[in-house]
C-alpha cells in the first residue's frame, strides 16, 4: 500500500512539458479577443444626444427658482443611420480569435521547424570539422588545394553561424510560448506530429473555398464604417435644430412662467472648417480603402495557387535530396554529405514558408474561425 501512495505521489509530481493544445487554448484569453465584448450598439433610434437638468436661483429684490431640462438632439443621419453591433462585433470578435491562434500557430510551428533545422546544422557542423581536417590533411599530403581547404573552411563558418542564429531563434521562440503557459511547471514544448507538405496538397485539393477572403471582409467593415461616420459629420453641419429647452420660473408672490427655448443653427451663414476638414479626410482615407478593395483582386484563389506552385517546387528538390551517398568516408563522399545536410535544410525552409502560407489561407478563408476547436498543424488535427 505504501509503495502504492509512492507511486502515485511520483507519477504526480512528474512535470509534463507543454502541449501545442495547451498553447493554442489561450487564443480564447487574448486581451484583444476579450475587448471585442465591449462594442456597443449605435442603433438605439433616440434622436435625443443628451438631456440635461438644471436648477437655478435668483435673489435681485424678488427671489426667483428656475427649473428646467435641455434637450440636446442628434442629426437626422446620426438618428437614422444607426448600427446594431451583433454583425460588426461577430466579425472583429472572430477575426481578433483568429488572428491570437496564428501567432500561436507560427511560434509553434517555428520552434518545431527551427528545432529539426538545428539537428540538421549540428550534423553538417560536425561533418564539416572533419571534412576541414581531412582537406588540412591532404594539402600537407600534396594532393588537395589551397581553394579546396578554404571552401570547406568557409562552409564549416557558415554551418556554425546559421547554429548559433538558430539556437537564439528557437530560446526566443520557447520564451514566448512559455509566456502563453505560465503556469506551467516544465519549461519545455513537447514535440509536435507536424503536418508535411503533402498534406497541406491533400487539404487544398480537397477543400476549395470561393468568395471573398477575411481581409476584404475587413475591408467592406472598415468602408461601411467610414461612410456612416462622413454622414454623420456631414449632417451635423447641416443640422438646423440643435436642442429644445423647457423651463419653468416662479418668483415670490407672482405667476408660475413656463418658457420653450429653440437652439437652431443657420448652415448657409456660416461653415464649419473643421468639419470640412473631417469630412474631405474620410473621403480621402475611403476612397484609398476603396483602390485596395478594387486591387486586391481574388486573394483566396491567388494564395492557393502560391501555396500549390511552392509545393511542385518543393516535391522536385525532394526527388533530388533522394540520391544517395555511399558509406565509405572519402573527400567526394564527405562533401556529398555535406550538400546534403544543406540539402535537407533548405526543404525544411520550403516546408516552413508552405505552412506558414497555409496557416494564413486557413485564416483568409475563415476555416480557423469557423471551426477553430482542433489543432490544424497537427497530423492527427488534435482537438485542442
Amino acid at each position: 500500500m505504501k509503495l502504492f501512495g509512492l507511486l502515485v505521489f511520483l507519477s504526480s509530481s512528474v512535470a509534463v512539458a507543454v502541449t501545442a493544445e495547451q498553447v493554442l487554448k489561450t487564443a480564447w484569453t487574448d486581451k484583444t479577443y476579450l475587448s471585442y465584448d465591449e462594442i456597443q450598439a449605435t442603433d438605439s433610434r433616440n434622436p435625443l444626444r443628451n438631456v440635461e437638468g438644471f436648477v437655478g436661483r435668483e435673489q435681485n429684490g424678488t427671489e426667483a427658482t428656475e427649473i428646467g431640462v435641455k434637450f440636446q438632439l442628434k442629426s437626422w443621419p446620426e438618428w437614422t443611420r444607426g448600427r446594431d453591433k451583433t454583425d460588426e462585433q461577430k466579425l472583429l470578435k472572430n477575426t481578433s480569435l483568429g488572428w491570437a491562434l496564428q501567432t500561436r500557430y507560427n511560434a509553434l510551428l517555428l520552434f518545431e521547424l527551427t528545432q529539426q533545422k538545428l539537428k540538421c546544422v549540428e550534423d553538417a557542423v560536425s561533418l564539416s570539422e572533419r571534412y576541414v581536417k581531412a582537406q588540412s590533411l591532404s594539402l600537407r599530403a600534396g594532393r588537395g588545394t589551397s581553394k579546396a581547404f578554404l571552401s570547406a573552411k568557409s562552409d564549416l563558418y557558415r554551418f556554425q553561424r546559421i547554429q548559433s542564429t538558430l539556437t537564439q531563434e528557437r530560446d526566443l521562440l520557447l520564451k514566448r510560448i512559455l509566456n502563453w503557459v505560465p503556469d506551467a511547471k516544465e519549461k519545455k514544448v513537447e514535440s509536435l506530429d507536424l503536418i508535411q507538405v503533402e498534406d497541406i496538397s491533400m487539404a487544398l485539393q480537397e477543400h476549395f473555398h470561393d468568395g471573398d477572403s477575411l481581409s476584404k471582409k475587413i475591408i467592406h467593415e472598415e468602408i461601411e464604417q467610414m461612410g456612416q461616420e462622413l454622414a454623420i459629420v456631414k449632417g451635423r453641419e447641416q443640422q438646423w435644430i440643435k436642442a429644445l429647452e423647457l423651463s419653468q420660473k416662479k418668483k415670490k408672490d407672482a405667476d408660475t412662467q413656463y418658457e420653450v427655448e429653440l437652439v437652431i443653427q443657420i448652415p448657409i451663414l456660416g461653415s464649419d472648417v473643421l468639419a470640412k476638414q473631417k469630412q474631405n479626410e474620410l473621403i480621402l482615407k475611403r476612397a484609398l480603402k476603396q483602390k485596395e478593395l478594387e486591387e486586391s483582386g481574388d486573394q483566396l484563389q491567388n494564395l492557393r495557387t502560391q501555396i500549390l506552385n511552392l509545393i511542385e517546387i518543393y516535391r522536385s528538390a525532394k526527388k533530388m535530396e533522394r540520391i544517395t551517398v555511399g558509406t565509405l568516408d572519402s573527400l567526394t563522399n564527405m562533401d556529398r554529405k555535406i550538400a546534403q545536410r544543406q540539402e535537407q535544410l533548405d526543404l525544411l525552409n520550403q516546408q516552413q514558408e508552405i505552412t506558414m502560407l497555409y496557416l494564413n489561407y486557413l485564416l483568409e478563408s475563415e476555416i480557423l474561425i469557423k471551426n477553430p476547436d482542433k489543432n490544424y498543424i497537427d497530423k492527427k488535427q488534435k482537438e485542442i
